[in-house]
């Protein structure tokens, strides 16, 4: 079994790793369905990739 540490760097990563994929998906429905820059789906699906790219660099960032 893995220290504790080890596990929850390795599910801080994946559920970064999920919401830039749930932000990547809400940007390409939007635009998809012809959703402007400026729609909802669109600002929420960059919330959802910046957020998740953040905290994946700062994961990164705190494991050194």
């Amino acid at each position: 079994m893995p220290p504790p540490r080890t596990a929850y760097n390795s599910s801080v990563r994946a559920l970064s790793a999920v919401f830039v994929a749930i932000g990547l998906a809400i940007l390409a429905v939007t635009l998809a369905n012809g959703g402007g820059p400026l729609s909802v789906g669109v600002m929420m699906g960059v919330a959802f990739v910046a957020v998740g790219a953040v905290r994946l660099w700062a994961s990164s960032r705190m494991s050194r």
